[in-house]
């Protein structure tokens, strides 16, 4: 039974994207759109997708932005079906990886009971181009799950409205995922779609659901309650005018005749019961390998995201090594030059270079004097560079130590990468296992439906056995009435005898008097 529904906000509740709107605040929609597109068709994380979009904003006014809001008009219909989907009882909530300037306002508008979105963040009145909030970092359909352990309930018992690739998993772990003016990928995978846009639509989706809850699965009782509950239906049913033009005319029949049919229709009765009965076994059946396959894959998507979330956390020593690793070699690197290696180098370059000069070419004396002049002055310059002890022995220190955070990038991208495969395996089965489960449901369907079938003609023989039973009270007390018209007494004492022996199949105990007419008449 549905309790919960869920919209997305972007192209949902609302014709567009926030983002966008916000973007053309300053000029950047285009280059906003781009990104949101990629998102959208699945293309780049959605993580990655809004922290590159949001810096866009950054130094917006949220005056500006809040003027821009209150222009936004919701998709036709959605104050109505929110509007009837609370009369009906339903729960709405709002989960979106839109932001806070819209979020709230479109809850309140629809009168929406939850909202989960993202929140931009702002100094000075103006935005900083970051962004926090619970759909930053997760997925919707974790924010869902929260949601339904928070109501007591189950995702069986929700349905689940969006139109792009952030709004998957949620979409095919609902009970019922509608794709609305959807992305092909989100069409792909979700149960019903909505082409066109009216959100109304949503409310004739739900009626159908509303009809197809109602029919009760038929489960075994204790069979005493059964008959009662059955004698009741029966005694209902033949208060209604007939409907079959060619119904038998039990008033036409004596009582034996009577008799004869209503034994006929009770071996019938015994036949249908038993076909119906093997109907909700079978019903019963399907409903646990259902659940159980249901259960398997909350449990193995559980897994894959234990997977994503250990293989996050890994990711971040990755990077934190990594950092520590650049940060030595960046240091490394002043030390070296930092010594004098740097500027001993460049001088004994340059005297090796006089030195050739002087030894393979023809130079007049004042060249020459002038080129040995310059080779002994960057001799005394160079004498007088000493390299820092303490400085190569640090860099000995950082060498080290770099060495070591690389070791340990190497070891934890290793783990990370298996952890990975590990989720992506985890994924994988998650297909195949809802597959079954969807299949099981179809089949739990179909046999609950054949069971209910099968009850009603329970029920039509029962009221037909009871209108049996009211013409052989009829024809009994005929018989009585015509006493006095010289009846033979053998015939009348029969008729008792059968009378009798149907009230003691019926549960009636026999006086002894009663049993030797039975016996009389070779009844028993």
């Amino acid at each position: 039974m549905i309790k919960l529904v869920v919209f997305d906000l972007d192209n949902v509740l609302i014709d567009t994207e926030t983002i966008d709107e916000i973007a053309e605040i300053n000029g950047n929609e285009e280059q906003i759109s781009e990104i949101t597109l990629q998102a959208m068709q699945g293309k780049i994380p959605f993580e990655t997708s809004i922290r590159e979009r949001v810096k866009i904003l950054k130094g917006i006014s949220v005056d500006d932005i809040d003027a821009k809001m209150n222009n936004i008009s919701l998709n036709p219909g959605a104050k109505e079906t929110a509007a009837e989907l609370k009369k009906r009882g339903y729960t709405i909530a709002i989960i979106t990886g839109s932001f806070d300037v819209i979020a709230l306002k479109v809850k309140e508008w629809i009168g929406a009971d939850y909202a989960f979105y993202n929140t931009l963040e702002v100094e000075d009145g103006k935005l900083t181009g970051e962004v926090s909030g619970p759909l930053v970092t997760q997925n919707k359909v974790d924010v869902l799950k929260g949601l339904v352990d928070e109501l007591g309930i189950t995702l069986d018992e929700c349905v689940t409205i969006g139109d792009g690739a952030n709004d998957l998993e949620m979409i095919k772990q609902a009970k019922i995922g509608i794709a609305y003016n959807a992305k092909p990928i989100l069409k792909e995978h979700a149960d019903i779609q909505i082409n066109e846009k009216d959100l109304r639509k949503v409310l004739d989706i739900m009626t159908d659901e509303e009809k197809i809850t109602k029919e009760e699965v038929v489960e075994e009782v204790d069979a005493q309650e059964e008959v009662q509950a059955e004698e009741v239906e029966a005694k209902d049913a033949e208060a209604q005018p007939e409907e079959q033009e060619d119904a038998m005319d039990y008033s036409k029949l004596n009582f034996q005749q009577l008799l004869q049919v209503k034994r006929t229709f009770e071996a019938e009765l015994t036949e249908l019961k038993n076909v119906r009965d093997n109907m909700n076994e079978n019903t019963k059946a399907f409903r646990q390998e259902r659940d159980k396959l249901n259960q398997e894959l909350k449990e193995t998507l559980n897994k894959a995201l234990e997977k994503r979330n250990e293989r996050d956390e890994i990711n971040k020593e990755v990077r934190k090594f990594k950092e520590l690793r650049n940060e030595c070699n960046e240091e490394l690197k002043k030390s070296e030059w930092g010594s004098g290696k740097k500027e001993i180098s460049n001088i004994q370059a340059e005297i090796n270079k006089i030195d050739k000069t002087i030894q393979t070419k023809v130079l007049d004396i004042r060249k020459e004097n002038e080129l040995v002049k310059r080779v002994s002055d960057l001799t005394k310059q160079l004498k007088k560079i000493q390299t820092n002890v303490d400085d190569e022995e640090s860099a000995g220190d950082l060498k080290e130590k770099s060495e070591e955070y690389h070791q340990k990038v190497v070891e934890l991208s290793d783990k990370a990468q298996a952890v990975h495969e590990d989720m992506i395996e985890s994924f994988n089965k998650i297909d195949g296992i809802r597959e079954k489960a969807d299949e099981k449901h179809k089949e739990f369907i179909n046999s609950r439906n054949a069971a209910t079938a099968k009850h009603e003609e329970v029920k039509a023989k029962l009221t037909e056995i009871r209108k049996v039973n009211k013409f052989m009270d009829q024809a009994k007390s005929s018989s009585r009435s015509r006493k006095g018209e010289g009846k033979p007494d053998e015939t009348k004492e029969k008729e008792e005898a059968e009378e009798i022996f149907q009230k003691f199949k019926d549960g009636k105990k026999l006086t002894t008097e009663e049993f030797l007419l039975l016996q009389k008449y070779n009844i028993m």
